[in-house]
Formats: structure tokens, C-alpha cells, sequence
């Protein structure tokens, strides 16, 4: 079914436009669950430390090793919340990088928009290691439907489109004209 659009483009990201993508929407959606994380995290590491050195004082060597792992524990566990935030946006962007600057096409209608990628013959078809030509089919047209959930950021450079919490999609605004 054709769509009637009100506009339609096509458009790349670069890998630079991605990781800062990226990183605005971890400072808006994942920071803060992450840092609330972290901090709970470090005050457990810390009340445990404070209840193992003082109020268990006078215990066995076993509990002193409880407390100690649990500590432990509690400090990784608090680390691992602050950094995963960073580890996983850089495996993305290492993700994207590999795939160049496909082509991408947005149609955007009353109340929707579909944004689809499109490639060229050499995209679509892969070969492996035995040299062997596979078909590698692009993904189908996603639908975005303008709701509640629905966000639009601005940025300097791009637009960041969140349809809900854990998606993005990236309009870089070198691609569009103003009056667009």
C-alpha cells in the first residue's frame, strides 16, 4: 500500500552522529536508572562495611569473610551499574561503524512516519568465508505511530525520535532543508 506523505527523504548517519545520538538519549533514558543504581549499590558497600568493622567486631573469622565478599560484591556490583551504560554504547557504535553509512528513507504522514533502510545490490548480498554469495534481506519498514509515548528531541545536529523508552531513531539535520 502506497502512503500519501507529507514529506519523504532519504538520509545516512555517521558513526560520529551515532555516538552522540546515543549518548543524548543514555542522558535522558539510561543515566539516571543507572546512577540511582550506583548509588544505592555504594551505600549498601557502605553500611556493610560499617556494620562488619563495628558492630561484628567481636565475631568469628566466618563472619568477618561474609561481610567482606558482600562488600565486595556490593562495590562491584556498583561499578558494573556506572560503567555498563559507556561499555554498551561504545560495542553499538563499534556495531554501526562496521556497517558504514547505509541509506536510509523516512516518510512521514498524518500521524505517522515509516522509516526504512534502503541498499544497494552489493548490501544485500553477503559473502562468507567459503566465498559463497548469501542474500542478506533489509530489515522491514518500521512504523511509528505518533501517541503518549511518542518523544521528539532537538539537537544541534539531529533529531532523536523515541517512540518508547528503549528505541531510538536518529534524523541527522544536514539531510533536511529548513522549510522541511
Amino acid at each position: 500500500m502506497e502512503e500519501n506523505y507529507k514529506l519523504e527523504k532519504e538520509y545516512t548517519i555517521s558513526s560520529d552522529i551515532f555516538r552522540d545520538a546515543y549518548r543524548d538519549f543514555q542522558k535522558i533514558y539510561v543515566f539516571p536508572k543507572s546512577r540511582i543504581k550506583t548509588v544505592i549499590f555504594a551505600i549498601a558497600a557502605l553500611i556493610v562495611l560499617i556494620a562488619g568493622s563495628t558492630v561484628f567486631e567481636d565475631t568469628g573469622v566466618k563472619v568477618k569473610y561474609i561481610f567482606s565478599l558482600l562488600f565486595m560484591g556490593l562495590c562491584a556490583l556498583s561499578f558494573k551499574s556506572w560503567g555498563d551504560p559507556n561499555k554498551m554504547r561504545e560495542n553499538l557504535v563499534r556495531s554501526v561503524q562496521t556497517l558504514g553509512e547505509p541509506l536510509y528513507k523516512i516518510g512521514i504522514g498524518s500521524g505517522v512516519a515509516d522509516i526504512s533502510t534502503i541498499a544497494d545490490d552489493d548490501a544485500t548480498n553477503v559473502e562468507t568465508e567459503d566465498d559463497e554469495v548469501i542474500d542478506d534481506p533489509l530489515p522491514e519498514k518500521t512504523r511509528l505511530t505518533v501517541n503518549e509515548k511518542f518523544r521528539l528531541h532537538e539537537f544541534e545536529q539531529y533529531f532523536l525520535i523515541v517512540p518508547d523508552s528503549e528505541m531510538l531513531y536518529i534524523l541527522p539535520k544536514k539531510a533536511f532543508s529548513d522549510s522541511e
